[in-house]
């Protein structure tokens, strides 16, 4: 058996740190972002002496991955440690221990210390399986929560509002899937807040029993819960919407509010098993932030109008109610907005303005304005020249109007606007930043979804798409296609070795290599999965698609370390059976590489 260390685990940063773990045992760290990627590593490796996995993974599950693994003959000796964030699947993982072949079970809130004396005790041959304690949300906890979702008025008897249904639809076109949700997990039942592609009955009652409710583990684990193949999944064969044909795949992520609070889900459902990938699992992770961070927001704007309602038959019109009322205007726009109070002391801002600037939004009231101006020029070419032109208005002025770039986190062009207005007690201002040529939030949203956040690239769904759209033009043209993939090494590596950042800026310099490649033909590079890029080269045959490789090898940097293989459909090939090829090449490859390095 090879002496390495399997890590199936979605996350980068968790998989960089199992890595730093099993490393300072004395084994190679492999890393696995998903079942299907674990289980083809397995095949060109042979078994590893140690796999530690998550059970909710992408594309092939966790229990699904470890039957597969006991039915091979190599592995009888393979040490398995798992680690989870859902209760119920460690519960079930426990009963099945014996079956699986589980050395140990984890909570994903376990300390380090824990975890390294469980992977050593694994090592050794000797078994920790205990039945797991108990550690969902305590009732305290539950009851806060359930009181915070009370309070801030989430639950109504209307129907769905137009925007948040919007939204789920978008949702839904995006991932390709029938139905998407956004879910309120309350005390006997999961609320549907907004919902598309429900059956009549589920739309009707707007909620089903928590007691069938996928989201409610989501909730009560804090993480993203995918279940790719729900009619086969030891945990979910059973629930009533299983066998009723409603769920056949399942993915959702937290609502999680810039607080820390857990509200519910933003959920995607298929009828089909789902085939969703680690970038997909992270884009909608990413949404389900943004949705719970505005439902927080528009909650606070309705408390804030009621008590304004309560102290103005008063006539108290002192600043800070006077403020207040600003606030809640600005909440409400898509241009990034700073209230800043009199005193140059900043009162509030928008979502907008968080989002562009990465402040968290409960942190601008914290900030000086001095400090705000330093963030803001930090982003720009030239730090120190900014701080000192970006200003509020004089007092006595119409406003101030000044445009600067931001090179941080994509270059764009942005017009800083101050402007004076009188409140009781003082001069106040409003500063807006409204980016030149900018896109809607509808607009940005569909941006996020169709551009891979960390590269820049399509993502995966939008890969496929054009790449079933390409061969099919190829195949009415008589023409060739090719397909280059390529995967960039050492990731977990780098981050280990030199921070976080270090591997995400590898991947950035070797897509945007990629990319340069196919411009300006109808080439489109794509973020296929963790650090495997692919670029689609309709028009070229085997010889071009090769040629395009090398070109690609020359001009990338030495410190850049990649594998690569060059691939072309074969006349009627189905093009998943030609990607699956590639896959394999790219398999072979990388394990030619390894057995290369310990021969040498």
């Amino acid at each position: 058996m090879a002496r390495y260390a399997l890590i199936a685990e979605p996350d980068p940063h968790r998989a960089a740190s199992l890595l730093a773990l099993v490393t300072a045992e004395g084994l190679e760290g492999v890393l696995a972002r998903d079942g299907a990627e674990a289980q083809e590593l397995v095949r060109q490796r042979s078994a590893p002496t140690l796999l530690l996995t998550d059970l909710a993974l992408p594309r092939v599950d966790g229990f699904e991955l470890l039957s597969w693994l006991r039915e091979r003959q190599d592995a009888e000796a393979t040490r398995v440690v798992v680690v989870t964030a859902f209760d119920e699947l460690r519960v079930r993982a426990w009963q099945l221990k014996d079956t699986l072949g589980i050395h140990s079970l984890l909570s994903r809130r376990a300390p380090t210390e824990a975890m390294r004396d469980t992977v050593r005790t694994a090592l050794a041959g000797q078994r920790s399986v205990q039945a797991p304690p108990a550690e969902s949300t305590s009732t305290d906890e539950e009851r806060q929560r359930l009181a915070r979702v009370d309070a801030m008025r989430l639950v109504d008897d209307g129907p769905p509002e137009a925007e948040l249904q919007a939204l789920v639809s978008e949702v839904a076109q995006a991932f390709a899937v029938p139905v998407a949700l956004l879910t309120l997990v309350l005390g006997d039942r999961q609320w549907f807040k907004a919902h598309v592609g429900l059956p009549h009955a589920l739309a009707r009652d707007r909620g089903t029993p928590r007691d069938w409710a996928f989201c409610h583990h989501v909730v009560l684990g804090r993480e993203s819960l995918v279940v790719p193949d729900a009619t086969r999944h030891p945990v979910f064969r059973d629930n009533p919407l299983v066998r009723d044909g409603v769920i056949g795949g399942y993915a959702g992520a937290p609502l999680v509010t810039p607080h820390g609070e857990v509200l519910g889900t933003l959920s995607l459902i298929d009828t089909r098993p789902l085939v969703l990938g680690t970038e997909d699992i992270a884009a909608l992770r990413e949404l389900a932030r943004r949705v719970a961070g505005d439902l927080e927001l528009r909650s606070r704007a309705r408390m804030e109008t009621r008590e304004l309602g309560r102290t103005r038959h008063e006539g108290a019109q002192s600043q800070a109610t006077a403020l207040t009322q600003v606030r809640d205007a600005i909440q409400a726009l898509d241009v990034a907005t700073l209230l800043v109070a009199p005193g140059r002391q900043p009162f509030a801002g928008n979502t907008a303005l968080a989002e562009m600037l990465g402040i968290p939004l409960e942190a601008l009231p914290t900030l000086t304005f001095e400090s705000f101006r330093q963030h803001v020029a930090e982003l720009t070419a030239d730090p120190s020249g900014r701080s000192l032109v970006l200003d509020l208005a004089s007092e006595s002025s119409q406003g101030l109007h000044l445009t600067l770039t931001l090179e941080r986190p994509r270059q764009r062009r942005v017009r800083w606007v101050a402007r004076p207005f009188r409140v009781p007690g003082g001069i106040a201002q409003l500063l807006t930043l409204s980016e030149l040529g900018g896109a809607s939030p509808r607009e940005e949203r569909e941006r996020m979804l169709r551009v891979d956040a960390l590269t820049g690239l399509a993502p995966r769904r939008v890969g496929e798409e054009h790449l079933l759209r390409e061969i099919a033009r190829c195949r009415r043209d008589g023409a060739a296609c090719g397909v280059l993939l390529v995967d960039v090494m050492g990731l977990g590596h780098l981050n280990l070795r030199h921070g976080f950042d270090a591997g995400d800026t590898a991947l950035r310099d070797v897509a945007r290599h990629l990319e340069a490649l196919g411009s300006p033909t109808r080439a489109l590079a794509v973020r296929w999965e963790g650090g495997t890029l692919l670029l689609a080269l309709p028009g070229h045959d085997a010889a071009a698609t090769e040629a395009m490789r090398e070109r690609f090898l020359a001009e990338l940097s030495p410190s850049l370390r990649v594998h690569s293989v060059s691939v072309v459909v074969e006349g009627e090939e189905d093009p998943r059976e030609m990607l699956a090829r590639a896959h394999s090449a790219l398999a072979r490859t990388k394990a030619e590489h390894h057995a290369r390095s310990l021969r040498g």
